[in-house]
């Protein structure tokens, strides 16, 4: 049965905004509002230790979701790109590969996809590059089809992302401690990445990044010290803009990347110490 009214108010015909606190209003007063959000998402210091699985190999490098969780891809150092199919969406303990392709690099270090899965980016240590595929089916690692590559900044690139729209790409350089910005003028096409600016790193051995939905939470994976780090970012998805605020350590004693689920309420750490898959809950 649908409510007519609330504490007596009468909600026939009300409206409800599209915000994560929802809100009915009738004639322009609030008579009811709740959140659809999850409390502290993305706040590294929120999240609990919560379980692990196994890696597919002994030299795991880099970890990526797609949109809604049914597939996990992991990559191997020595050549190759796992994908699993996970019953339960966004939990690892329901994971099971199902397939794999061999990268571009003989040493792939890091994964990302774009926005819709028509497109996936690999970057290598042993070529200092940046690899562009081109995915018929998307999210499907088996209809991947190489397309296109171009030069890192860093002589030892360790991570790749993107931000919401493909206007901005981010690189991890190792060799100099960094995270560099590209302007992308054509959105996740790399070919029209251009260079724009660099920060140090809080960790002296970074090896991966992630953002949160809105640009506005950086997050950063180091072996220097065995911590993820968290910046504040006053104009999303800039760099320049990041401040560090916090920092947690990690599970494993090599943590090689990190990435978030649909809606910040779990982070995942692959690490090549214990070789595993570690899943945080908030």
């Amino acid at each position: 049965m649908i409510p007519t009214s609330i504490d007596g108010t009468d909600i026939t015909g009300a409206t409800i905004d599209g915000t994560d606190v929802q809100e009915i209003t009738v004639d322009g007063d609030v008579v009811f509002s709740f959140s659809t959000g999850v409390t502290g998402a993305y706040d590294i210091t929120k999240l609990t230790f919560d379980t692990s699985i196994s890696t597919e190999s002994g030299t795991p490098r880099s970890i990526a979701w797609n949109n809604d969780g049914s597939r996990l891809y992991q990559v191997e150092g020595s050549g190759t790109i796992f994908q699993s199919t996970v019953s339960t969406p966004f939990d690892i303990t329901s994971a099971s590969v199902d397939t794999s392709i061999g990268t571009q690099d003989s040493t792939p270090i890091g994964i990302a996809w774009n926005n819709d899965g028509s497109r996936l980016y690999e970057v290598g240590f042993q070529s200092d590059k940046i690899y562009q595929y081109t995915v018929s089916t998307p999210f499907d690692i088996t209809s991947a089809s190489f397309s296109t590559s171009i030069n890192t900044q860093d002589d030892i690139p360790s991570d790749i992302g993107w931000n919401d729209d493909g206007s901005r790409l981010y690189e991890v350089g190792l060799d100099s401690n960094k995270i560099y910005q590209y302007t992308v003028s054509t959105p996740f096409d790399i070919t029209s990445a251009s260079f724009s600016t660099s920060i140090n790193t809080q960790d002296s051995s970074p090896r991966g990044i992630a953002w949160n939905d809105d640009g506005s939470l950086l997050h950063e994976v180091g072996q220097g010290s065995d911590k993820i780090y968290q910046y504040t970012v006053s104009t999303p998805f800039d760099i320049t803009s990041a401040s560090f605020s916090t920092s947690i350590n990690t599970q494993d004693s090599g943590s090689e990347d990190i990435a978030w689920n649909d809606d910040g309420s779990r982070l995942y750490e692959i690490g090549n110490g214990s070789d595993k898959i570690y899943q945080y809950t908030l």
